[in-house]
């Protein structure tokens, strides 16, 4: 090869790097673009996303509280359910007891004996109702 051959292509080598340098730094240039006009979008999305995030959080504390709420009430009902019935069974047997004193009770007999106490009573009413 000789000089004018090797200038010539060192002269294509160096317009092509030129190009090659000139087309990256305009992509450089594109990317850092793309970054200023796309970053505050970016970072407002990312705010709005934490926001949303934060009420979400707050949303499934209240719903787990709500939740355990709900839980302890049932167990609450559960243990009065259990409390009545055994109030229920322990009262019953009291119950069926004074009935049956009740029915054990002769009210002929005791109506007979009212009577009887009122007609002894009665004598003794008028002779006090004289000295008024």
């Amino acid at each position: 090869m000789d000089y004018d051959t090797l200038k010539r292509l060192m002269e294509k080598q160096l317009f092509y790097s030129r190009i090659a340098a000139f087309a990256a730094l305009a992509a450089a240039a594109a990317l850092g673009m793309c970054l200023v006009v796309a970053m505050p979008s970016v970072m407002q999305t990312v705010t709005k996303a934490n926001y949303v995030m934060d009420q979400a959080s707050g949303t499934l504390l209240l719903a787990d509280e709500a939740i355990r709420s709900v839980t302890d009430m049932s167990e609450a009902i559960k243990d009065m359910g259990t409390n009545m019935d055994s109030f229920i069974s322990e009262n019953s047997q009291s119950i069926e007891e004074v009935m049956k004193k009740v029915e054990a009770i002769d009210f002929e007999g005791l109506n007979s004996a009212i009577q009887d106490l009122g007609d002894t009573v009665e004598p003794f009413a008028k002779f006090f109702n004289r000295f008024k």
